[in-house]
């Protein structure tokens, strides 16, 4: 089974996604300020970063997946308002919007595959 680590500031948030997402791997979660221990250490197959994180830290936690963990995947969430910073996408493997239906059709297709093209789940 994958395991999957969330990544945000919002506890309730990330409750509910655990939830939402605990049929497609291992979930657990944290705060922003332990992801990049947790990514070192757990070396997840699948990191999801919530919208509720700041610009600067989205940024840290999905270079150092990159330089450490080659083969975890980066998730963005975005919120439905859209996003409040510019997004770099080369830096994560897919975008997707935070309806539950769209994020389960997203870390489905990511644990499941090899590919590492960018794409965005938007409806």
């Amino acid at each position: 089974m994958p395991k999957i680590l969330l990544v945000g500031h919002d506890i309730r948030l990330l409750n509910t996604r655990t939830a939402v997402l605990k049929k497609t791997g291992d979930v657990s979660y944290c705060a922003g300020s332990q992801a990049v221990s947790r990514v070192e250490t757990e070396r997840p197959d699948l990191v999801v970063l919530c919208h509720s994180l700041l610009e600067g830290e989205v940024e840290e936690i999905a270079d150092v997946v990159r330089e450490c963990c080659k083969p975890t995947k980066v998730l963005m969430i975005l919120s439905g308002r859209g996003a409040e910073f510019p997004i770099q996408d080369e830096k994560f493997d897919a975008m997707c919007l935070s309806h539950p239906e769209r994020l389960i059709l997203c870390v489905s297709e990511l644990v499941g595959r090899d590919s590492s093209s960018s794409n965005t789940y938007d409806e």
